[in-house]
């Protein structure tokens, strides 16, 4: 026994830096791939979200009014975006439409980064890409596309933003091409910057409520929550990455 203790003792030291560098393997592969999964930051801990079935069977989040889902960003994403694409897998649940997600300044006052559905209107609302400086107006509009709305469908969107365009995918196939000016083409994000999940922040809002006839209980056909199975941002940009 003594002799077990004393090699441990003795390899401890060599252990120590090893293991604590473990706790940063998995962000370093995905900054090396450039591949980020927004929904990794989902817990049982989170408040006003259930979980589902999405799809494709792979789990997926239902959003109620209440959810409160965030993060510091540097937990999932990078300090800085270039050329990438965002791809989101979302069955639309609130009439009222809300943020997908966003990385908002360390004020709560400006959405950086972000995709907002609008109010439904005559069956069908605008996804739109913010993008913004922390300095800048809270919900500066990069790009934005007219989309159906199918109740009970599952949408998959796709953006790729380049230096100088913005291609929006719907359903995996191109559905318009938008010539954009990027101000400014990096986007830097402030170090105390959060990543918040179906809202923009306290100030901003942008929660998924469901509207006025879709509460009531006593009816069978209630609207579901807004339910998100896929939210990924990628820094290579591809064709596949439009479907997947």
């Amino acid at each position: 026994m003594r002799c077990i203790l004393l090699i441990v003792w003795l390899v401890l030291p060599y252990l120590a830096p090893v293991l604590g560098a473990l706790e940063f393997v998995g962000q370093g592969i995905k900054d090396a791939l450039g591949e980020y999964m927004l929904t990794d930051i989902m817990t049982d801990a989170n408040t006003g979200i259930e979980f589902a079935d999405g799809e494709d069977g792979f789990p997926a989040f239902k959003f109620l009014s209440t959810a409160d889902v965030k993060s510091p960003y540097q937990m999932l994403l990078p300090e800085k975006l270039y050329e990438f694409a965002i791809l989101i897998t979302y069955r639309q649940g609130s009439l009222k439409g809300g943020y997908l997600f966003s990385v908002v300044n360390p004020l709560d006052t400006v959405v950086q980064l972000g995709v907002h559905l609008s109010p439904v209107v005559k069956n069908s609302y605008n996804v739109t890409l913010v993008y913004a400086l922390p300095d800048h107006s809270p919900g500066r509009k990069l790009a934005s596309f007219a989309v159906d709305h199918v109740t009970d469908k599952w949408n998959s969107i796709a953006f790729q933003v380049y230096n100088d365009k913005v291609v929006f995918y719907y359903d995996c196939k191109v559905r318009n091409t938008t010539a954009v000016v990027r101000d400014p083409f990096v986007l830097a994000f402030e170090s105390a910057s959060t990543l918040y999940i179906g809202q923009a922040g306290s100030i901003i809002g942008g929660h998924f409520e469901l509207s006025s006839n879709q509460r009531p209980a006593t009816t069978s056909k209630q609207q579901p929550p807004t339910t998100i199975s896929k939210l990924n941002i990628s820094q290579h940009i591809n064709e596949q990455y439009s479907c997947r």
